[in-house]
């Protein structure tokens, strides 16, 4: 007996300006559309300063390497945005 099951999460990252958040999904954006697999789909929206990623997968294996390699992204895009705008200690 196949049971279908669906696991979500959304990681909130809170960023200085909205530009910033706008710079961050923009570059996410082509990692939703290019997916290695099939067992995971992500959205990604701006509110004001802060992001929001949405993971949607079929099992906890999915969702955990998704959110592992959206928050690396993130995370990387972040630090660069910093860099480039004199931000970065």
């Amino acid at each position: 007996m196949n049971k279908i099951i669906e696991i979500s999460a959304t990681i909130t990252i809170c960023v200085d300006t909205k530009e910033t958040a706008e710079i961050i999904k923009n570059a996410l954006i082509p990692e939703t559309t290019s997916s290695p697999t099939d067992r995971a789909r992500v959205e990604i929206r701006v509110e004001g300063a802060t992001l929001f990623i949405t993971i949607h997968a079929g099992d906890l294996t999915a969702l955990r390497a998704a959110m592992n390699s959206y928050l690396s992204w993130a995370w990387s895009c972040k630090q660069t945005t910093d860099f480039v705008t004199g931000q970065n200690p």
